[in-house]
């Protein structure tokens, strides 16, 4: 994991922390402080649903289920910010990306790329979770494997 402070500034990571409010996404975030991807699932049928919402997309009733994921992925389409659009909690240069998880082909993460590869990455590149420690918060960032 990358550790940094939160009052830091990182080039090429911005400081976002995660919502305090949205209980419904609280089996994410937890993932990512334990440094793994955990999304929810049909505890029946295997169907992910993300984000989660009330119910299942599958139809079958209960609730869903956090299952944690490997961290592996493949890179769906990403962009390179080059200029800061927001006041705070930014600073370019980075690359934003949408990450497939190996699990969840379906589901698609909205993540940063850190470390050597994240400034040209390739769609279909292979990515491992890298997640970025703040003070105050955990990011789940994504490196590019290079080998």
């Amino acid at each position: 994991m990358t550790d940094f402070g939160a009052s830091d500034t990182v080039a090429g990571i911005p400081n976002f922390p995660p919502p305090q409010d949205v209980p419904e996404l609280d089996g994410f975030w937890n993932a990512v402080e334990r440094g793994c991807i955990a999304l929810p699932a049909c505890p029946d049928c295997g169907v992910w649903q993300w984000y989660p919402l009330a119910g299942r997309p599958c139809g079958h009733p209960g609730e869903l289920e956090w299952r944690d994921l490997s961290g592996h992925g493949t890179i769906f389409t990403f962009t390179r910010v080059e200029r800061s659009f927001l006041p705070s909690g930014s600073n370019p240069p980075y690359t934003v990306a949408l990450v497939e998880p190996d699990e969840a082909p379906e589901v698609r993460l909205v993540t940063v790329l850190v470390g050597p590869g994240s400034a040209e990455p390739v769609i279909g590149s292979r990515v491992t979770l890298s997640p970025t420690e703040f003070e105050t918060h955990t990011l789940p960032t994504f490196s590019v494997d290079t080998r």
